[in-house]
């Protein structure tokens, strides 16, 4: 019983560092329209701290919910500066790193954005 216990915990462990990890080698671009945004706040360990998701259509296959925050390892630290300029309504090209993991509740994050002409239909 141990020994599954803690070889259920590693597992756990590992899934949870390779989650992680992705967000620093998986990464890409969406051309994809903004249809709305929005800013709440989480309170970790006693502090606060802003979360920002950008919800699109037209990326692909499925529509898309970006996550913003600063990224040290991206160079990005104007998240909020950044979620001020996108615009709901325009369509932007999006730099992306990591995966949307529903278990974790992470999301891809932008790290850089463009804004494109819409394509006409």
């Amino acid at each position: 019983m141990r020994k599954t216990l803690a070889v259920l915990g590693v597992a756990a462990i590992s899934l949870a560092g390779l989650t992680g990890c992705q967000n620093l080698v998986q990464n890409g671009s969406v051309t994809c329209k903004v249809v709305d945004k929005d800013r709440s706040t989480e309170v970790v360990d006693g502090n606060s701290k802003s979360v920002f998701r950008i919800y699109t259509e037209g990326c692909g296959d499925d529509n898309a919910t970006l996550g913003l925050a600063d990224n040290f390892l991206a160079g990005n630290f104007n998240a909020s500066d950044t979620f001020g300029r996108i615009k709901v309504g325009k369509t932007y090209e999006f730099t992306t790193v990591g995966v949307r993991n529903g278990f974790f509740s992470s999301f891809r994050e932008i790290t850089k954005y463009k804004e494109v002409a819409e394509a006409t239909k």
